[in-house]
């Protein structure tokens, strides 16, 4: 695994934040942020100070109350490296991006970084057609606008960005559009990234940095992005650290191989990743989990792991929107290029149950959620944190 180099970050607090540091133990460590350094987590536990070994962290969440308000943004951008950010302000002239961002304040990033740029809410009803553009294979600059339910683009060569207009030289010649007719603007790729990020930092209004590595600062952190660029990351603003990259991989992170439902009457239920079937989160017991699958009978999930991961690990229950009526009651197969690695029952009103399995060497991932003694209401099974292990 390639490994992260962290300065030296024993900064502390007036108020430190509280913290859980999630491990691949499985059990997480509960305490006051203390900060970071080349090899470990720093934490406060009951007025003792202790570490985490930084090979063993996946993710550090800042455990705030409440949830803070943020103005619906004005411009979104995404870059190359999978950063997303917002802000109500976005300048762009010569090789340089100024954002006003906020929850970092100002942003300053090179053009060549900038996958796209977009002007308006975050959820639309052309978001679709917004992420199919996002995906086109392009060679070129796009000046994407909006008339009515559908965007429409042309070709051409981004040149400058302002707070009234957009220049973009179509046929060799330099057009100037009213910016509020603009909806977005697609980047064609200016150079490769040589390496990935290995840091995902999350910030209290849903933005996303990805980080090379990450070298304390006072009262925060700063990110080295891929392209060198250093981006200050204020304490009170993050959300979370999430340092799996390389680790470990999740399974709502996977696209199955195949997938195959067979309904007990008329209804198929499609799987779900980080949700459970009514778009709600995870919950099995008093515990809500940010990632994993919620699968319905009868439903069988093939992924391919090409002997890549160690173990497989997991927390299975019924959900608990349904759990307490006592109906659901279906049973998990789970094979290993074809050989049966975990087989159970699980009932509405059994109480969640950890799974660690041996998953070295196989390729071939088998997850199958079946019938059980009760036609199939409420089989809303949980496998909550399934996480496959390097």
């Amino acid at each position: 695994m390639t490994s992260l180099i962290f300065s030296i970050c024993l900064f502390v607090l007036l108020a430190p934040p509280q913290v859980e540091v999630s491990t691949l133990q499985g059990e997480p460590r509960i305490g006051e942020w203390r900060g970071l350094t080349e090899s470990s987590v720093s934490l406060s536990q009951g007025g003792q100070d202790a570490s985490v070994p930084l090979g063993e962290v996946l993710e550090v969440r800042f455990r705030r109350d409440g949830a803070a308000k943020f103005e619906k943004p004005a411009v979104g951008i995404s870059l190359w490296d999978g950063s997303t950010l917002s802000g109500s302000q976005i300048k762009v002239a010569g090789k340089k991006v100024e954002l006003a961002s906020p929850v970092l304040d100002h942003v300053s990033l090179p053009q060549l970084d900038i996958a796209t740029i977009r002007f308006a809410d975050r959820v639309t009803s052309v978001d679709d057609q917004w992420i199919k553009l996002t995906e086109k294979d392009r060679k070129s600059d796009l000046l994407v606008i909006r008339k009515e339910e559908v965007l429409d683009f042309l070709d051409g060569v981004f040149v400058e960005l302002t707070e009234k207009s957009v220049k973009f030289l179509i046929d060799g010649e330099e057009v100037s559009i009213k910016r509020e007719k603009v909806f977005g603007l697609l980047f064609a790729p200016r150079q490769g990234v040589s390496k990935a990020p290995t840091v995902r930092v999350e910030l209290a209004n849903g933005d996303v940095v990805m980080a090379a590595s990450l070298t304390g600062s006072d009262g925060g952190l700063k990110a080295r992005l891929v392209s060198k660029v250093e981006v200050p990351l204020p304490l009170e603003q993050i959300k979370s650290i999430d340092l799996s990259q390389g680790k470990l991989k999740y399974l709502s992170q996977m696209e199955p191989r195949e997938v195959k439902y067979t309904p007990y009457f008329d209804t198929t239920w499609e799987y779900r990743r980080d949700t459970n079937m009514d778009g709600g989160p995870l919950r099995l017991g008093n515990k809500i989990y940010p990632r994993g699958l919620c699968v319905h009978s009868k439903t069988q999930l093939k992924y391919r792991l090409g002997g890549e991961y160690r173990r497989l690990q997991a927390v299975i229950g019924i959900d608990h929107l349904v759990a307490s009526n006592g109906y659901a009651d279906c049973r998990l197969v789970i094979q290993g290029d074809g050989k049966t690695l975990f087989e159970t029952d699980v009932k509405g009103k059994d109480a969640p149950q950890p799974i660690d399995l041996d998953v070295a060497g196989i390729v071939s991932l088998d997850v199958l959620v079946d019938f059980g003694g009760n036609l199939d209401i409420s089989d809303h099974l949980d496998l909550a944190d399934a996480k496959l292990v390097k």
